[in-house]
């Protein structure tokens, strides 16, 4: 049974931990909301890439299972495996007057390189768009006016 800081002091006893849980737990009747603190962002399929691999930008604190536990559950996808890098940031040197050059970096970033089971892995917004909504929308704007 795992032990630690109850209400400000230590506690010992395994019976003890078990019901102040159960006491937190009945007190505290909140939903449990999943992956709060991750987010992914969708990249865009670089030139070898194969047509099953998705690679997605992710939190620092995301690993490879949860990555997974997050695309499975919140998103329904059929993940085979998951790899990640680690990219450092991008270096540039700025010249300011009176100063000097000084140097910036870019903060860094963690890819992670999905895997799915189906192949035909469809990227947001990049479908044919629909130009006849925005031309009827414009044109009748415009006679209204």
């Amino acid at each position: 049974m795992p032990r630690g800081l109850l209400f400000g002091r230590q506690c010992t006893s395994a019976i003890h931990w078990k019901y102040h849980t159960k006491v937190q737990n009945s007190i505290n009747k909140r939903p449990v909301v999943p992956f709060v603190q991750y987010w992914m962002r969708v990249l865009p399929p670089r030139k070898n890439t194969p047509a099953n691999t998705v690679m997605f930008e992710c939190s620092f604190q995301m690993n490879k299972a949860e990555i997974k536990d997050y695309l499975t559950e919140l998103y329904k996808l059929d993940v085979v495996s998951v790899a990640t890098e680690v990219v450092d940031g991008e270096r540039f040197k700025i010249m300011i007057p009176d100063v000097g050059e000084k140097t910036h970096t870019n903060p860094h970033k963690k890819i992670a390189y999905v895997t799915l089971k189906d192949v035909d892995f469809k990227y947001p917004g990049t479908g044919p768009v629909d130009k006849t909504e925005e031309l009827t929308l414009t044109e009748s704007d415009s006679s209204e006016s």
